[in-house]
């Protein structure tokens, strides 16, 4: 399917939040609007590159009143969704990205619709080169993008360990930079992150599968409350 839709950066609406982690990058090259005053803006718009952190229906919801003021299509970050369903049920997403936990490897995944789709493709890459990131392919989005689901489920495991006592935040830290080889720590990789949007994933993974493996540890939910 063939789309018209210009690269201009002034034809282009960025949805996000002040504490997005690109934030900053972003106010420098697009029209940033929060979810507010994207939901009540009536300018004229090819594109909505849409990074707000919302679970599945909040998100849905958000979807469906931007599209009673802008007829453009849909770039949005389903980091915290169901992407699937939100695939199934909002027609004017034609792409997918993940873009709300910080990447120390400053890269990215997206999703495209129609996995045939080069104008798509193309916006993604000048959004990703303008904003200085990588892109990573994601082919076939179902419950979530791998980076965010692997990481939250990494982190979670840390904070069981730090809740039954079997090391301190920092041995831990310390032993899967030394030993892993990553690249931050577990709890440090949290705050980078912000623990509660780790916090919300788990929950909305566990909330879509009842799968054990995305229990919410207690000593996690606790930490994260803090920052509601």
């Amino acid at each position: 399917m063939k789309h018209n839709i210009q690269s201009d950066h002034n034809k282009i609406m960025v949805v996000a939040q002040p504490d997005h982690p690109l934030y900053m990058e972003l106010i420098q090259h697009y029209k940033v609007r929060t979810l507010d005053e994207a939901i009540n803006s009536f300018d004229t718009y090819d594109l909505v590159i849409d990074l707000s952190p919302l679970r599945t229906q909040k998100k849905f919801l958000f979807l469906n009143e931007l599209a009673k003021t802008t007829k453009a299509d849909i770039i949005s970050d389903l980091t915290l969704c169901w992407g699937e369903w939100i695939l199934k049920y909002s027609p004017q997403v034609k792409a997918s990205v993940s873009t709300l936990f910080y990447s120390p490897n400053k890269a990215f995944e997206y999703s495209l619709r129609d996995e045939s789709d080069e104008t798509f493709l193309s916006l993604i890459k000048i959004f990703a080169d303008t904003i200085n990131q990588e892109m990573i392919g994601h082919k076939n989005l179902g419950l979530s993008f791998h980076y965010p689901r692997t990481i939250a489920m990494i982190i979670n495991e840390a904070y069981f360990a730090l809740g039954d006592k079997l090391a301190s935040a920092t041995a831990i830290d310390l032993a899967m930079k030394n030993g892993v080889n990553y690249p931050l720590g577990p709890f440090e990789w949290g705050e980078k992150i912000g623990l509660h949007l780790i916090a919300q994933l788990l929950e909305e993974l566990s909330t879509i599968t009842r799968d054990e493996r995305y229990k919410l540890s207690t000593e996690l939910k606790l930490q994260a409350f803090k920052y509601q």
